[in-house]
């Protein structure tokens, strides 16, 4: 019962997280592709939290990855602050993409 429930909520997560991206990257409208991108790096770090609390404590080096992969959501919220070309903010989107993605991969993995 409680593996079916865990497939669940992973294949929910890895459903936000796919529509979540191609939203970030497919919207025209500049504020909701804003709104997007905040709600996508929130989600990387809840998944670096969820992958690194999932972890026993004896895991030491997988949890300091699932940290840093929240770290990357952080860096990219931070240079899409701080941003002035669209060089930077595409730099901000492919730090948030990656902090998702590798940090699904890092739940289905291990």
């Amino acid at each position: 019962m409680a593996l079916g429930i865990l497939l669940i909520a992973f294949i929910g997560m890895s459903v936000i997280s796919i529509i979540g991206l191609l939203l970030m990257y497919l919207l025209k409208n500049e504020r909701a592709k804003a709104v997007t991108f905040y709600c996508m790096s929130v989600w990387g770090m809840i998944i670096s939290v969820t992958g690194a609390t999932s972890l026993p404590t004896n895991y030491t080096l997988s949890i300091v990855a699932a940290w840093a992969l929240g770290i990357l959501s952080v860096i990219g919220l931070i240079v899409h602050v701080r941003a002035r070309s669209k060089i930077e903010y595409m730099t901000s989107y492919i730090l948030v993409t990656i902090s998702v993605i590798a940090g699904i991969l890092k739940l289905f993995i291990l």
